[in-house]
């Protein structure tokens, strides 16, 4: 699958980008803290997308500033809509939580828990230890690591390939775009992708060059 983040901070824009992005991907990821006003009936209208509701708190990269508390409703929210998956990550504290309540109340919704590195690619003992960390929480893990060289590529991919269909693995930076074009192939769920030059993390691939890319070597 390819995933298009929708970064806009209106959300009239946002809602009509995901349209446009799912004409060339196949879900989106609405990233909630990058949006200047946000409520309850704005994940309503999201849910209603085949998407990621991701609300990245400040700690983890994002720009999420506001209450935790708040942050944490928007999430059960999403979640009672049923949206397709949402992003939680394996430092917050309420992971297990979200998780429960999914369960208590029957949601379909799959959850990610997710971990971010902007300076590093851990080793890969420790990339092991996050996705099974990510794996007991949650449906699925994702990384997100920025890779230095050749090495951190290798090391991605094979813990891709490893965890087959449970992961999201990604190489983020210049050296990273590798894990970008072939991660799908080794068995991550879904790679991220921009459009008209919006990029959520460094290194993203704009939508149709990357179809272009896989049309060759694929």
């Amino acid at each position: 699958m390819i995933c298009i983040p929708i970064v806009d901070n209106n959300i009239g824009t946002a809602l009509k980008n995901a349209k446009k992005a799912l004409e060339v991907a196949d879900i989106v990821e609405f990233r909630v803290d990058m949006l200047k006003e946000v409520d309850e009936s704005v994940i309503e209208e999201m849910a209603k997308f085949p998407c990621i509701i991701t609300v990245r708190a400040y700690w983890e990269g994002g720009f999420w500033k506001k209450s935790n508390d708040e942050r944490i409703k928007l999430i059960k929210k999403a979640i009672e809509c049923n949206a397709k998956f949402v992003d939680i990550e394996l430092r917050e504290e309420k992971n297990k939580e979200l998780v429960k309540f999914r369960d208590e109340i029957g949601s379909k919704t799959k959850i990610i828990i997710s971990y971010h590195d902007f300076e590093k690619t851990p080793s890969y003992e420790e990339l092991i230890k996050i996705v099974e960390d990510g794996l007991k929480i949650g449906d699925i893990t994702k990384f997100a690591v920025m890779a230095r060289g050749k090495e951190d590529v290798l090391k991605v991919l094979n813990v891709i390939n490893k965890y087959e269909g449970e992961i999201i693995g990604i190489a983020m930076g210049e050296e990273g775009k590798l894990t970008r074009i072939l991660g799908v192939h080794f068995g991550s769920i879904l790679t991220f992708a921009s459009m008209e030059g919006k990029a959520s993390a460094p290194g993203q691939i704009d939508v149709k060059k990357l179809k272009e890319i896989w049309e060759l070597i694929l």
